[in-house]
């Protein structure tokens, strides 16, 4: 069996609130109060109550930052991870689950992707008995990396379980990462073979998994499912304006910033109309480019301990000084004092 199967290289700028939901009822039941949080990037608890409403990428994204700075818990992502269930994730897993076999619900999985989207591209590559999960950072995640990985595949391996009603047997897990402290607890979860410090995070099984039967299987029901998924898909694209394509697409992590011709590609329109919708939208290449660098140069100086000379490269300059200058002009702060302590040039 040969098979290759990618998710878009791109995070969709708006999703459900199904995962962030998880994460904020974990807080709550911790004694954190998350109303301040949500009040200041636009959302209430109640919004957690709406199966209709939608939420952008960067509140998630920064809401859950927030909450794993506050919540004193090194193993929190797996915590989190093993939470999430299919009773938790909506109409979308209702798809996935009526599905005939595993791999019809993975490209299912993959078709839809829009509505529950993850910070990293999903690849599945299978090559005879062995079929490969590799997965690709869209964007650069910072300190919060290891829990979002955590609280990702923790909760896919418990959906996928409940889906096939047994507990899968992965020949190994590899991860992208140093081996924390508590690495126990991931043998105790996956009970497979685990390494650390890999090249890149991979989730390694045997293949027979993905032809076998799904015992929900229904078509009736997948049809329903898919059918009101794809139709929430469509109010997304209504409601996303190119200029959020164009951000969502210059925040993925690239060796360089994607050019004007480079962002019209990967969003499937041609250089002009890519110029022409922006405009009419008040905005251009040049300012939304300036606009990722500064965010993604301050996030790099907030979460990581990245050299300032690293930090500039990261974000297209070959040149630290003329990176300075740039910073500065943006924030009115040299990227040491923006830090708030001594960095190495």
């Amino acid at each position: 069996m040969r098979i290759h199967l990618e998710s878009k290289p791109v995070i969709a700028p708006y999703r459900s609130t199904h995962h962030l939901r998880v994460v904020i009822q974990w807080a709550e039941e911790h004694g954190i109060d998350t109303a301040p949080i949500l009040s200041s990037k636009g959302l209430e608890k109640a919004d957690f109550d709406n199966p209709d409403r939608l939420i952008k990428f960067e509140q998630q994204f920064e809401i859950t930052q927030e909450l794993f700075d506050i919540i004193a818990c090194p193993s929190l992502g797996l915590r989190i991870g093993e939470r999430i269930n299919i009773g938790q994730l909506g109409k979308w897993i209702m798809a996935i689950n009526s599905c005939a076999t595993a791999i019809d619900a993975f490209k299912m999985a993959f078709e839809l992707a829009d509505l529950i989207s993850f910070p990293f591209q999903i690849i599945l590559d299978v090559q005879g008995d062995i079929a490969k999960f590799s997965f690709v950072d869209l964007i650069d995640m910072g300190c919060s990396s290891r829990y979002r990985y955590e609280m990702h595949i923790v909760g896919a391996y418990n959906i996928c379980c409940e889906i096939l009603r047994e507990r899968v047997q992965f020949i190994e897990i590899r991860f992208a990462y140093p081996k924390p402290e508590y690495a126990e607890e991931y043998k105790k979860i996956f009970d497979c073979p685990i390494i650390f410090d890999a090249e890149e995070t991979q989730i390694i099984f045997n293949s027979n998994y993905l032809t076998r039967p799904l015992p929900c299987a229904n078509t009736l029901t997948k049809k329903i499912y898919e059918k009101d998924c794809r139709q929430t898909i469509e109010q997304l694209i209504m409601l996303t304006t190119t200029t959020e394509l164009a951000k969502s697409a210059l925040q993925c992590k690239e060796k360089e910033l994607l050019t004007r011709s480079q962002l019209a590609q990967r969003l499937n329109m041609s250089d002009q109309t890519l110029k022409r919708r922006l405009a009419a939208e008040g905005v251009s290449y040049k300012s939304l480019a300036q606009g990722i660098r500064e965010k993604k140069a301050c996030d790099l100086l907030r979460s990581t301990e990245l050299s300032i000379e690293e930090i500039a490269s990261n974000v297209g300059y070959s040149d630290v000084a003329n990176f300075c200058r740039a910073f500065k002009a943006w924030t009115g702060k040299t990227p040491l004092r923006y830090r708030g302590k001594r960095g190495i040039l």
